[in-house]
């Protein structure tokens, strides 16, 4: 089951139908996939309390459905992979999706305006996240390579590879993919890296400048098992990790300064 919420809203989604209630539990509305003209499943997402966004990937198509009444807005054609998901924005304007599988990824902005759908191509591989105040975006790729671009030009800030990080622990010379990688302030990014392409198995989560992309620390967790994949929370200095074996959430902050200056040693968690 799929779930996306926003604070007076819950959508929830499995293979046949997607029900949207109230936080009190009484159902606004409910419709099956076939309806709205689609197979088992589907990607959604709820962008505040008025737009929800469901991406059909049988039939390639890009929904904005009221999320109050469930009332169709709007739909338009959008050919690509299979794999969806959104990505919530600070400011609240746009929406981040990428359409991602390992050959072909698109990374997009959409939002409606008088009723319409635009669409917006970003560059730079998937969408890993918005800084909080919403000027910047970050971007991953598999074999890789982290960008920071600037959400108004998809200008290039900083842009680098796993193995040219400045300052990085030598312990982790041999991770060759990121796994996740969330903004946790203006200046600081955190991103989980592994050996292997395997989401739930990363072997470090590394600090990282907003600015540069210079290794500012290396998280230790009170326990090892704490580590595993990363999620954002969108509160400033805090972020969520799920490790696969105990399929435990935990939130972490950090209790230091959340700026680009230099951060000698471990940094304490709360």
């Amino acid at each position: 089951m799929k779930v996306s919420a926003t604070r007076r809203l819950v959508a929830a989604g499995d293979e046949h139908q997607i029900v949207v209630l109230d936080h009190d539990g009484v159902v606004r509305w409910r419709t099956s996939w076939g309806r709205l003209g689609g197979g088992a499943g589907a990607d959604f997402h709820l962008d505040g309390d008025r737009v929800l966004w469901i991406r059909l990937a049988d039939n390639e198509e890009l929904v904005a459905v009221n999320g109050a009444s469930g009332a169709e807005i709007r739909r338009v054609p959008l050919p690509g992979p299979e794999t969806a998901w959104f990505l919530h924005t600070p400011e609240g304007v746009w929406t981040g999706l990428t359409l991602a599988d390992p050959d072909q990824v698109r990374a997009l902005l959409i939002r409606l305006d008088a009723e319409h759908i635009v669409l917006r191509p970003l560059a730079g591989g998937d969408l890993a996240g918005f800084s909080p105040a919403g000027g910047r975006y970050l971007t991953l790729t598999l074999d890789g390579f982290l960008s920071v671009r600037d959400v108004a030009s998809d200008a290039v800030i900083t842009a680098r590879h796993l193995e040219d990080l400045p300052g990085a622990p030598s312990g982790l010379a041999g991770c060759r993919h990121v796994d996740r990688a969330v903004f946790l302030s203006e200046g600081l990014i955190l991103v989980a890296v592994n050996a292997a392409d395997l989401p739930d198995d990363a072997e470090g989560h590394l600090l990282l400048s907003a600015l540069s992309l210079r290794c500012r620390s290396q998280v230790r967790y009170p326990h090892q098992d704490e580590s595993g994949a990363v999620h954002p929370s969108y509160q400033p200095g805090r972020w969520l990790t799920r490790h696969h074996e105990d399929d435990q959430l935990r939130l972490w902050q950090l209790d230091a300064r959340l700026d680009d200056e230099p951060m000698p040693g471990q940094l304490a968690l709360l």
